[in-house]
C-alpha cells in the first residue's frame, strides 16, 4: 500500500491543529483508504500551545510526527524539512489554516497516479485589490522574463511531489531556499489544478505585508539571479549607460552642463540601485559559502 506524507508547517497555530488533523484523517478514512498516511508537523518555535497539542497527538497516533526547531528558520526551510523527513511515496504540503482545501488531495493523487511527478494547486481567484493583483502579475512576469523555467502564476506551496523529487531535495543546501521554485525545477512532468482558496478558518495569518515583501524579494533573488541570465544583462546594461553618459558629459560645452548634471544625477541613482542589488547578491554568496552545519532541531517525536 502506497503512503502519502502530509507536511504541515506551523507557527502559533493552536486554534487550527486539531481541525486540520481531523479533517485530513476523515478524508483518508472515507475517500483515500487505499493509501497509508503520515503527518509531519514542522514547528518554527511556536510560543503558544502548538507544541503541547501536537505532542499530545503524537502520543495518541504514531503516524503523527513532530519536528520542533530551536528558532524560527523561516517558512521555506520549514517546508523543506518536512519534505526531506517524509517517508511516503509522495508528499503533500498544506498550511494549517485550511485556506487550501484537503478535499483536493484526491485530485492530486489521481494525477500523480497518472504519471505527473508534481501536482500543484493554482488559485482561481483572490479577494484582493486591483493594485495588489497587478503587482503580483508583474512580479511573476519579472521572474519569468529571462528564466530557464516558466513558473505558473498563483501557484502556492499547496502541492504534491513525487518521491523522486523528495530525494533530490535532500541534497539542497541553500540558506534561502525558494522551495516552490526548486520543486518545479526538479519536476519532469508537472500539472496544475485550478481551485478556489478559502478564507482562513481560525487565527491570524503569519504573512503580513513585511514578510510578504521579504519572501517575494528572496524568491526573486534566488530564481532571477541564481537560475537566469538577467544578472549578466543587467550588469552590461548599467555599465554601458554609465560609460555613454560619462563620455557625453566630457565632450559637452559648458552651456549644457546643467542639463547633463541632471543626467549624471539620474545615472548615479541607477548606479546606487544597482550597487544595492549587487551588494545583496554578493552577501548571499558569502553567507552560502560560509554556511556552517548546525543542529537546528530542538527535538523530534515519532521518527
Amino acid at each position: 500500500m502506497k503512503k502519502i506524507s502530509i507536511c504541515i508547517p506551523v507557527l502559533n497555530e493552536e486554534k487550527n491543529i486539531i481541525n486540520i488533523y481531523k479533517k485530513i484523517k476523515d478524508i483518508f478514512e472515507k475517500d483515500l483508504n487505499d493509501y497509508q498516511n503520515e503527518f509531519i508537523f514542522t514547528d518554527n518555535n511556536s510560543d503558544d500551545r502548538t507544541q503541547e497539542i501536537i505532542t499530545d497527538l503524537c502520543k495518541k497516533d504514531k503516524n503523527v510526527k513532530y519536528i520542533r526547531f530551536k528558532k524560527n528558520i523561516n517558512y521555506d526551510n520549514s517546508i523543506l524539512e518536512g519534505y526531506i523527513h517524509a517517508n511516503g511515496d509522495a508528499a503533500i504540503v498544506i498550511d494549517c489554516d485550511l485556506q487550501d482545501p484537503p478535499e483536493m488531495f484526491g485530485k492530486f493523487i489521481n494525477e500523480w497516479e497518472n504519471g505527473y511527478d508534481l501536482v500543484y494547486g493554482k488559485v482561481k481567484s483572490r479577494n484582493e485589490s486591483f493594485i495588489i493583483s497587478s503587482l503580483r502579475k508583474l512580479y511573476y512576469k519579472l521572474i519569468n522574463l529571462n528564466s530557464y523555467y516558466n513558473y505558473p502564476e498563483n501557484a502556492h506551496d499547496f502541492r504534491l511531489i513525487d518521491k523522486s523529487i523528495i530525494e533530490k531535495l535532500k541534497n539542497i543546501d541553500y540558506i534561502f531556499p525558494y522551495v516552490r521554485g526548486i520543486t518545479f525545477n526538479f519536476s519532469k512532468n508537472p500539472i496544475g489544478i485550478i481551485y478556489d482558496r478559502n478564507e482562513r478558518s481560525k487565527g491570524k495569518s503569519k504573512f503580513g505585508f513585511y514578510k510578504s515583501v521579504t519572501y517575494s524579494a528572496n524568491a526573486f533573488y534566488e530564481e532571477t539571479f541564481l537560475f537566469t541570465k538577467i544578472f549578466r544583462r543587467l550588469t552590461l546594461f548599467i555599465t554601458t549607460i554609465f560609460i555613454l553618459f560619462s563620455t557625453i558629459n566630457i565632450f559637452t560645452n559648458f552651456a549644457y552642463l546643467k542639463f547633463f548634471d541632471n543626467l549624471i544625477l539620474s545615472i548615479l541613482i541607477l548606479l546606487t540601485i544597482f550597487l544595492t542589488v549587487i551588494t545583496e547578491y554578493l552577501t548571499r554568496i558569502y553567507l552560502q559559502l560560509k554556511k556552517i552545519k548546525t543542529n537546528i532541531y530542538e527535538f523530534k517525536i515519532n521518527f
